[in-house]
């Protein structure tokens, strides 16, 4: 998967793990994430680079919906 422009390996088994911490049914798969929080704060764009293997994720499922949220990958490297 790409990760901030970086090509990443996220096996079976961190996909599913990541899912279990959104609470998400199996359905819906990881397809984009980067490891810094974005805020609009009004005043501009604000980046938050997250603790080592965080990430905020996006899933969907195969209908097309979204979920977000920020996740912990363990073993995550890159």
């Amino acid at each position: 998967m790409i990760i901030d422009r970086q090509f990443i390996a996220v096996s079976d088994h961190q996909e599913q793990q990541a899912r279990q911490q959104l609470e998400l049914p199996s359905d819906f798969h990881l397809v984009e994430a980067t490891r810094l929080l974005q805020h609009d704060t009004g005043n501009g764009l604000v980046q938050i680079p997250l603790p080592e293997g965080q990430v905020v994720a996006a899933f969907e499922s195969t209908d097309g919906r979204r979920r977000y949220g920020v996740i912990k990958i363990e073993g995550l490297v890159g």
